[in-house]
Order: structure tokens, then sequence, then C-alpha cells
């Protein structure tokens, strides 16, 4: 095992990493390159709801160029360096932003951007910042490769609308889901502490019913993005009446998915929201008040006594 490494790290990336091999956590598995992307459990059956693994969320994955070696730590410290200057000349996202995104520390991401640090550039793949940026990367070509493909295939069904006066097809079924699937990805990837809930749970349905509604969103989708909730607590929540099911767990879970979704589109607090920060500091309960009646029978009978004795 220990040759195949040293060979992989001499051969295929015209460089040796020093002690001639990878950090364990990253040195398993060479053999399919990065650049072709395929979904496992991809089908063409509209039923199949099974979430996809993408090949850089695959354990042992390796980022490579067509030529099938390994992408050096300058080309990824570079690519990333360019997207953030993007990203900051369009308004997107922050450098701060975007290292949360990649759930990587500022120190290790300094680190990882200052070539100096290294004195051989291989050494910059021990940063995890390196695998990390190598991810984000690998997901944004593909999601680039992807709104390509739809773009060409838009303007194909026009012209050939155009040309027929027949009315242009409606959006493929595994296209839209692929594209749900990329969605809660980043909204997952959002970094976000959030400490108490400040939505109603008639609100919070009202969020989980509008991002059904998306282009390829299913049920099943949301649960596994919210922690693989059981089906018949989402249900109950949202067929809940007022706040009868804030001790749901699907209430938190929901609020902060939908929490990242705001930050991921960077669209502002709502007006209620905003009320009830100031109406509820400490955020809103997330348990239902329960006395049980002989409790209250109870504290019925002290109150009379107490009375009686005055």
């Amino acid at each position: 095992m220990m040759n195949n490494n040293n060979n992989f790290a001499n051969s295929s990336l015209g460089g040796s990493y020093p002690g001639g091999r990878y950090p364990s956590t990253y040195a398993a598995a060479a053999s399919s390159t990065a650049h072709t992307y395929r979904y496992s459990g991809e089908s063409d059956d509209d039923d199949n709801d099974e979430i996809p693994t993408m090949p850089w969320d695959q354990y042992g994955w390796i980022p490579r160029e067509k030529s099938g070696k390994q992408t050096t730590p300058n080309k990824v410290r570079n690519e990333l360096q360019r997207y953030i200057d993007q990203c900051k000349a369009e308004g997107s996202l922050t450098q701060t932003r975007i290292i949360e995104q990649m759930g990587v520390n500022s120190n290790s991401f300094r680190k990882f951007m200052d070539p100096a640090t290294y004195k051989n550039q291989w050494s910059a793949t021990a940063n995890g910042t390196y695998w990390a940026a190598a991810k984000l990367l690998a997901r944004l070509a593909h999601e680039k490769e992807l709104a390509k493909m739809t773009g060409k295939r838009k303007i194909a069904v026009a012209t050939a609308g155009a040309a027929t006066d027949s009315p242009p097809r409606k959006k493929n079924s595994t296209e839209a889901k692929l594209g749900a699937l990329e969605l809660i990805r980043s909204i997952n990837a959002v970094d976000v502490s959030v400490y108490a809930v400040y939505d109603t749970c008639p609100q919070v349905v009202a969020g989980i019913n509008s991002f059904l509604q998306r282009d390829g969103m299913t049920k099943a989708y949301l649960l596994s993005a919210l922690g693989d909730i059981n089906s018949n607590s989402l249900n109950t929540f949202l067929s809940g009446k007022k706040q009868d099911q804030c001790g749901n767990v699907t209430y938190r879970a929901a609020y902060v998915f939908l929490e990242k979704l705001r930050i991921l589109e960077g669209k502002s607090k709502s007006a209620a929201r905003r009320i009830n920060e100031v109406e509820n500091p400490r955020g809103v309960r997330l348990y239902v008040l329960f006395v049980s009646p002989v409790i209250a029978i109870a504290s019925q009978q002290m109150m009379f006594l107490f009375v009686d004795e005055c």
C-alpha cells in the first residue's frame, strides 16, 4: 500500500510530497478522474428521491486535471483567490463568508494562501484549506458547466419552438432534481450559529411550503436536509395551528435551514422577524406548556385555604 502511494506521488504529480506520501486522510484512492462528474444513484426514474453523492463528497477524492495529474496547491490557491476577488467585485460574498462555507479556520486559510509558507508547494496538501478549496472549486466548475448545458438546451428548444410553432418543452425532471440538490448543498454549506428561534410556527410553515414549490424539490430532499427528520413529524408540523407545534423537532431544524437559505440568497430579515426579535429577545418558546388537571385543582385548593386563613 505504501509503495502505491509513493508511485502515485512521484509519477502523476510531477513532484513528490515530503516523505514520499500524502496525509493518510487524503491518500486513499486515485483511480477515477475527478473531472468526470457522475452521480452515484442517479436514475431516470422520476420517483427515485435518493440523494446522489458528488465526486468531491466521496471519501478519498483527489482533485485532478484533465490529464489525470493531481491539481497543484499553487493552482488551487490562484483559482480560489480569483473566485474571492470576483465575489468581492460583484458584492455577492465576502472572503469571511467564503472561508465559513469551506469550513476552515482563518489561520489555516491565511497560511495556505501564503505560498512563502511552504518550501515545497506539495506540503500545502497537509493544510485542510487545500482540500476544502479544491472541493469548492470543483462544485463551482460543475455548476457552471451545468448552467452552460441548461442554457444551450433552452436556446435549442426556443429555436425549435419558433420553427415549428410548438410550445417549449418542460424542464427535464432529472435536471430539476439536480438543481434542487445543488441548492440544498449550498444551503447546508452556510455556517451560521443559531441560538434562538425568532419566527413563529406559521411563519416557518410558510417558508417550508414556499421552498417545496421550487423546481425539482421534494419532501424527501427536505427531510434529508433537515437531518433525516421523520416525515410524520414534518407533516404534523405543517398541519399545526398557531404555536401548538412549537415542541416539534421540525420547528427549530426548519428555522435554521431557512435562516441559512436567507443568508445564502442575501435577503434581509422580514418586518415580522424584526418585531419578533424585539418582543422576544430570547426567542420564542420551543416547548409546550402542560398543566396537569390534578396540579390545577390542587393549586386552586391551596388558594382557597390561603384565603380562608386570611
